[in-house]
């Protein structure tokens, strides 16, 4: 600075004596301005910010205050609210989204550059972020958009509400994205991801709109329409719990072009049982010519048996009604059978009971349901049976098992058996092991044994049960995950309220998802009016799941999410 200062005063005073013209200064202006870069501060961000302004330093710059941001997050353990990450922050979101915005930037740099605003997840980025959805086009600015997704999933996990205008874009570009063109698994999920974690309301009617598409046979089609635009639009509703989205769900379930939505539905429309039943029953009914129509359009008449199966999953009173009416009208063994089978999930009462076994009755041996797999129908009733943990049921499952032959007879060993074991009481214990030993394999018998055990140490005493459901189960026990079952089955049979208060909290205990599924549907059985705190338990179970990251976990809750929200709607 001196020197460059001398020289200055030595051309001025160089020119007064001469009378030269007075040029060095002029020149020496660059001179002086280089000297002032290269005494700048290479370790402040504002430094690299000024930088950005230049095309031929804009590289460089970008990833260099991505990387300052990274370097304050390191040194403070990740704390995004550390006073120097959010002085950094400050000091180089706004350039840099300023410049991506401002478009014209060649490839690499304009993803180096929105790579390290997604990092950073800061909503003054949003305006970035938008503009990367917005101009999304199918194979030009992937990375861009995956990026912008994964910084509003990093918005909402760190509680930042993105802005409408950033809302909007994201819905935009998922609009016109198309799966059957990515070339990215990763985008997808993202993409996936960032709709579904935003929660806007504003989402709500926008997704409604896209289950009125058709779709086509072609794949293209149903990786589009039926894998990404409708499923993720269906799991929008579902959490925006969007009431107005029940009809238009129940059309899409009797859509036979979108059967494999059909459980992705029924999870939406639990979360709105008030509103999912009135459509349900308008269609099971006739009273909605719409839904009527589309009802009786499904092949193979089972429209019946696909409303019937969904009812049940929100297991109201009203829904009960109809079913048991519907039952009577019913013009296929199908449609029967699958009724039948749909009022086990209500809360039992001799109506109920009544009801499947006069089914059965109407039931021709041999009977195979056009459902998924074909099963045969007979067994399947006798199967479903043990949902209503009464114990008289027992020996009507054993004469069915003796009486059955063929391929229904087999198929009797192994489903009418295991309910005969799911119900049998201390003074059965001998009648079943009697058709155990001549039926089952030696590695079968082991689960009859450990059942048989489990009733022999507790017999009536709903408290020994629960606290069997402390023993541990091995990985890959299933002898272990039958003796569970047992005894939350047994638990509830001879359970009271201070029962399901206890098997409430057995179940964060009960990893193996078998097992948890049977203490669940324990805790449904007794709660037949429904019970809003059990659910809400059972909500932070499935909650503390999701956070620990444990798929096999997360995995097996889907039972305890479907029981939570049946105690739920049977509660309103």
């Amino acid at each position: 600075m001196k020197i460059a200062s001398g020289i200055v005063r030595f051309h001025v005073w160089q020119a007064l004596l001469f009378g030269a013209p007075v040029v060095g200064p002029v020149v020496l202006a660059g001179t002086f301005g280089a000297a002032l870069t290269a005494c700048a501060d290479e370790n402040d961000p504002a430094t690299w910010a000024k930088r950005l302004e230049d095309p031929a330093q804009r590289s460089t710059a970008a990833k260099r205050m991505a990387q300052f941001f990274q370097d304050s997050l390191t040194k403070n353990n990740n704390n995004r609210e550390a006073p120097e990450v959010k002085k950094v922050l400050d000091a180089v979101v706004e350039p840099l989204t300023k410049v991506y915005v401002a478009g014209g930037l060649d490839e690499k740099t304009r993803k180096d550059l929105m790579k390290g605003l997604a990092d950073m997840g800061d909503p003054r980025a949003s305006a970035a972020f938008a503009k990367a959805f917005t101009d999304y086009e199918p194979g030009k600015n992937d990375e861009d958009v995956k990026f912008s997704a994964q910084a509003v999933q990093r918005m909402v996990s760190g509680k930042k509400t993105p802005d409408q205008t950033l809302v909007d874009a994201l819905w935009t570009c998922f609009s016109k994205f198309q799966m059957s063109k990515a070339k990215s698994i990763n985008l997808v999920t993202d993409l996936h991801d960032a709709i579904l974690e935003v929660k806007s309301p504003s989402y709500g009617p926008k997704a409604v709109e896209k289950l009125a598409a058709p779709v086509q046979d072609s794949v293209d089609s149903q990786k589009d329409q039926i894998h990404f635009w409708q499923k993720i639009s269906i799991r929008v509703i579902k959490e925006l719990k969007f009431a107005p989205a029940a009809k238009p769900l129940v059309k899409v379930l009797l859509d036979p072009r979108k059967a494999e939505l059909r459980g992705t539905v029924q999870a939406a429309l639990m979360v709105m049982p008030k509103e999912a039943e009135d459509a349900l029953l308008a269609a099971l009914k006739g009273t909605d010519a719409e839904l009527a129509k589309l009802t009786a359009e499904v092949p193979d008449k089972v429209g019946v048996a696909i409303l019937a199966d969904t009812l049940s999953w929100i297991s109201r009173s009203a829904g009960k009604d109809a079913l048991l009416a519907a039952l009577d009208q019913a013009d296929s063994d199908t449609n029967r059978v699958v009724i039948a089978q749909s009022l086990t999930r209500f809360p039992p009462d001799q109506r109920t009971k009544d009801a499947l076994l006069k089914t059965y009755t109407k039931i021709p041996a041999g009977t195979r349901l056009k459902t998924p797999g074909d099963p045969l129908a007979r067994p399947v009733l006798v199967q479903v049976a043990a949902a209503f943990y009464d114990p008289a049921m027992t020996e009507w499952a054993l004469k069915e098992v003796a009486a059955s032959k063929g391929d229904e007879g087999a198929s009797m060993i192994a489903f009418g058996l295991e309910a005969a074991v799911k119900l049998m009481t201390k003074d059965q214990l001998t009648k079943v092991g009697e058709v155990v030993s001549k039926s089952w394999s030696a590695k079968e018998q082991e689960i009859y044994k450990a059942a048989a055990t489990i009733v022999t140490a507790c017999d009536k005493d709903a408290a020994c049960y629960v606290k069997k459901l402390g023993e541990p189960i091995a990985s890959g026990d299933g002898v272990g995950m039958w003796r569970a079952v047992k005894a939350a089955r047994m638990a509830a049979m001879f359970g009271k309220d201070d029962t399901k208060q206890a098997l409430l909290a057995s179940v964060d205990k009960v990893k193996e998802a078998g097992a948890r599924l049977a203490v669940v549907e324990a805790i449904d059985y007794l709660c037949p009016k429904g019970d809003a705190q059990a659910a809400a338990a059972l909500d932070k179970i499935v909650a503390a799941d999701v956070a620990s990251g444990n798929k096999n976990l997360i995995a097996g809750d889907d039972a305890v999410v479907k029981v939570a929200n049946r105690l739920r709607a049977r509660a309103l």
